[in-house]
């Protein structure tokens, strides 16, 4: 099964699109935000990016648990999660990083002019013959800026999950 998770990662994006969008059509969510979040939440890179860091948690964390009487349940939520706290941090900051930027997706499956993403919007500030250089530099330092405030305040997870994702037990 993880085989066949990953190797979704070696097929382009765009052969997802029209799949996707009939989904979301079928459950109602077109112009809406969960349109946006639901379809990213889960990629098969979180997938391999989680699996390889909890492989490299060291088997003495469960089998001490068993000792202790923990089922499966209670090993994963009181002691493996607790210790993947910068590997998800790192997750998210590196998926949020892919889908803040996303262009092609929120231009399919939203449809309002109010709910159009940043990127959407820059691209719109352009007209057919004239571009404001200085309109559309202004809000890419805009669009940034939330990316780099949520950086500040996970850098410490994100270092962490770095310096320990290559060490061996």
């Amino acid at each position: 099964m993880f085989g066949v998770i990953i190797s979704t990662m070696f097929v382009p994006g765009f052969i997802f699109l029209m799949p996707n969008f009939l989904t979301l059509d079928r459950l109602g969510w077109l112009d809406t935000l969960a349109a946006i979040v639901v379809p990213g939440a889960a990629g098969a890179f979180g997938v391999f990016f989680m699996r390889q860091f909890f492989l490299s948690l060291p088997k003495e964390f469960e089998e001490s648990a068993r000792i202790d009487g923990a089922g499966p349940f209670t090993t994963f939520f009181r002691i493996m999660l607790p210790n993947a706290t910068p590997a998800l941090v790192t997750l998210l900051v590196l998926s949020f990083l892919a889908n803040w930027n996303d262009f092609i997706w929120p231009l399919y499956v939203l449809f309002n002019d109010a709910r159009l993403t940043l990127p959407i919007g820059l691209s719109k500030l352009q007209g057919a013959y004239t571009i404001d250089y200085p309109v559309i530099m202004a809000g890419a330092v805009i669009a940034s800026l939330p990316v780099l405030l949520l950086y500040v305040f996970v850098q410490r997870y994100v270092i962490d999950g770095v310096a320990t994702s290559g060490v061996k037990g």
